[in-house]
């Protein structure tokens, strides 16, 4: 029996790159960037009712507080599972809202969502066969406004009696100036650590408007 299921999921892999083997890179591009817009649900109920429990106790505190709420949640309760049959498979946030169950472009739709939902901006990145989201912090910012963050973020796991802290934050500067902060799952808070700094590293930057670009983030 676990031979069948075995030859049964080799099978399904070797499917499945037999029919990315078909398109070229800009058109998996381009289906990759359909795939997870069309995942981010920040209008779900499930998505605007699960942000608003997170990040009640955060109103009227620092907006990357309420950030901190969302991924301390997702970071702890997130359960990782691959794709089914090795196939590429993207799960509605207002799906996943509920399991807490996916892989990392499923995590990434996911928070994206949830942060859409209170007022923010969020994109989905993939590199190396990695997906992660990051969030919109500001524009053309200065050394003080993110070292704010960075306090802000550190204040939230005191006072949750965490001994948690954010020892640097990884963000992305755009060429118009605009910072993005990573929310990827490599450490405990937001702004952790990169999974790629090769400064060659191509990376498919995704909106959820649907629109996409090719960028080399680390340069």
């Amino acid at each position: 029996m676990k031979k069948n299921i075995l030859l049964l999921f080799i099978a399904l892999q070797l499917c499945s790159l037999q029919i990315l083997a078909q398109f070229t890179k800009s058109q998996v591009d381009e289906l990759t960037a359909k795939g997870v817009a069309a995942a981010i649900e920040p209008d779900n109920s499930g998505i605007i009712n699960k942000a608003a429990e997170l990040t009640l106790a955060y109103k009227e505190k620092e907006y990357i507080q309420s950030v901190c709420a969302i991924f301390d949640n997702l970071y702890r309760n997130w359960n990782y599972q691959r794709d089914p049959g090795g196939m590429e498979y993207f799960e509605k946030a207002g799906v996943s809202v509920y399991t807490y169950t996916g892989d990392c472009d499923d995590y990434a739709t996911l928070m994206v969502s949830l942060i859409k939902s209170l007022g923010g901006e969020g994109r989905v990145i993939c590199v190396s066969g990695h997906a992660y989201p990051e969030i919109y912090l500001g524009k053309d910012l200065s050394e003080r406004e993110l070292d704010k963050f960075k306090e802000n973020i550190d204040s939230y796991y005191e006072n949750k009696g965490s001994r948690t802290r954010a020892k640097y934050l990884n963000y992305h500067t755009d060429s118009n100036g605009s910072v993005w902060l990573n929310l990827d799952y490599q450490d405990r808070y937001p702004g952790g650590r990169f999974v790629e700094y090769s400064p060659d590293a191509e990376h498919l930057v995704i909106y959820p408007d649907g629109s996409y670009e090719l960028a080399y983030l680390n340069k």
